[in-house]
């Protein structure tokens, strides 16, 4: 098993009534919570598309970059079930190498199966 860090997108969605303010904040929320773990890093997402004559960077609304070691994406994914059992109608979908996966806190048996498999294939 490679233990080099690899880099994963993560993007919160709030549910069907929520807006950009509340994915700003559970995005926030998350990436307080994300530092805690063993990560390398977790930076919001800049957007390549400026609107012309913008300053500074965009950022891309409840989008989380997450750099960690293969190792630690067993943890990243427990700790994303947890935390997202508290906030009812929100999911998280994670994005690395071109695949995505939809993360919720209450996980069907094969909703389960799906986000074990990502994470075996991923830490290869």
């Amino acid at each position: 098993m490679e233990n080099k860090p690899g880099q994963l997108v993560l993007r919160v969605d709030g549910g069907r009534d929520a807006d950009d303010e509340d994915r700003a904040e559970l995005a926030r929320r998350l990436r307080e919570d994300l530092l805690e773990l063993d990560v390398e890093a977790v930076e919001p997402v800049r957007s390549r598309d400026l609107p012309v004559g913008a300053k500074g960077d965009a950022v891309t609304i409840g989008a989380l970059a997450v750099t960690l070691a293969p190792a630690a994406l067993t943890a990243l994914t427990n700790m994303l079930q947890s935390w997202l059992s508290r906030r009812e109608r929100a999911s998280v979908t994670l994005e690395s190498r071109g695949e995505k996966i939809v993360v919720t806190g209450n996980p069907s048996k094969e909703q389960q199966r799906m986000i074990d498999a990502f994470v075996r294939r991923h830490k290869a």
